[in-house]
């Protein structure tokens, strides 16, 4: 039985070798034009030298735990606190990537009988999350207004009776176009939507003192935004930015946060190091512009 499993597997990379699409894992080398470190944080010496001074304060390297068994860290709430702050959110919340953050949104808010619209270009990682999700989704043509509202119509004229969520990118990496953030939240507005917003490669490189390209919209009651932190902040994990209500149900209805070990104290370190560098030091994002 497992030898038909594994040639089925081996016809796979057959196929893609042809095809030339076969990826192997390759050292680093050359010159950076691809990576997401986009404002040269992830060597920077000033964040080495945060990281540093808090192991020799005594900050573990690992959490050891869920935050909700015994690895919630001093360094995780701080991190949080600073965020909600930054991004003039109610709360924020640590995740251990931008993959699961995003995936744990859209499966753990969105409830049976409602209905999520999703952009069909955002991240891979929302559309996961809505196959796994209790409600219908949808998809809607790449930043085209009038198909998120003729979704949304036509599902209300089809009986839904639940609550609408929309899930975009501010930012959308493979085709370098900005969503219509404006029209889309006064969207949400007149059906009474949530909107999930995705700024994981507007973060830190986009709007004052890099906040994101959802910065005039944070802080609402119907605005949730990801931040992630391993692309311009030059750590990893992400932060959920959001309602103080949303956040809340998430510490207690998500499973990839109650079952997942937390991030890191020192990646919380680093990721609050780098926001705070985003406001001390812009002439990294004039340079990148």
């Amino acid at each position: 039985m497992n030898e038909a499993l594994f040639a089925r597997y081996e016809a796979t990379l057959q196929g893609l070798a042809r095809k030339d699409r076969l990826r192997r894992l390759a050292p680093r080398a050359g010159l950076d034009f691809s990576s997401n470190d986009y404002l040269g944080l992830a060597a920077c010496k000033r964040l080495g030298d945060a990281v540093v001074a808090s192991i020799a304060r005594g900050t573990p390297v690992g959490a050891t735990g869920s935050r909700l068994l015994r690895g919630n860290a001093p360094e995780h709430e701080q991190l949080e606190a600073h965020a909600a702050a930054f991004f003039g959110a109610e709360r924020a919340l640590f995740f251990g990537g931008g993959y699961i953050a995003n995936f744990a949104i859209v499966t753990t808010l969105p409830q049976k009988g409602d209905l999520l619209v999703l952009d069909e270009l955002a991240h891979a990682s929302m559309h996961e999350g809505a196959r796994a999700g209790r409600a219908e989704f949808v998809l809607a043509a790449h930043n085209d207004l009038d198909a998120f509202e003729d979704a949304i119509a036509r599902w209300r004229t089809e009986g839904g009776m639940g609550r609408v969520w929309i899930a975009v990118e501010s930012l959308y990496s493979m085709g370098g176009d900005c969503a219509p953030l404006e029209s889309l939240v006064a969207l949400a507005d007149r059906h009474e939507a949530f909107i999930v917003v995705d700024e994981a490669h507007a973060t830190g490189a986009w709007g004052p003192d890099g906040r994101g390209l959802a910065v005039a919209f944070e802080g609402r009651d119907n605005v949730l935004a990801l931040h992630t932190c391993g692309k311009a902040l030059g750590a990893s994990g992400a932060l959920v930015t959001g309602p103080r209500t949303l956040c809340d149900y998430l510490v207690n209805r998500c499973r990839p946060f109650i079952y997942g070990t937390a991030p890191s104290p020192l990646m919380a370190v680093a990721a609050r190091e780098a926001i705070a560098m985003l406001s001390d030091e812009p002439q990294r994002r004039a340079q990148l512009q």
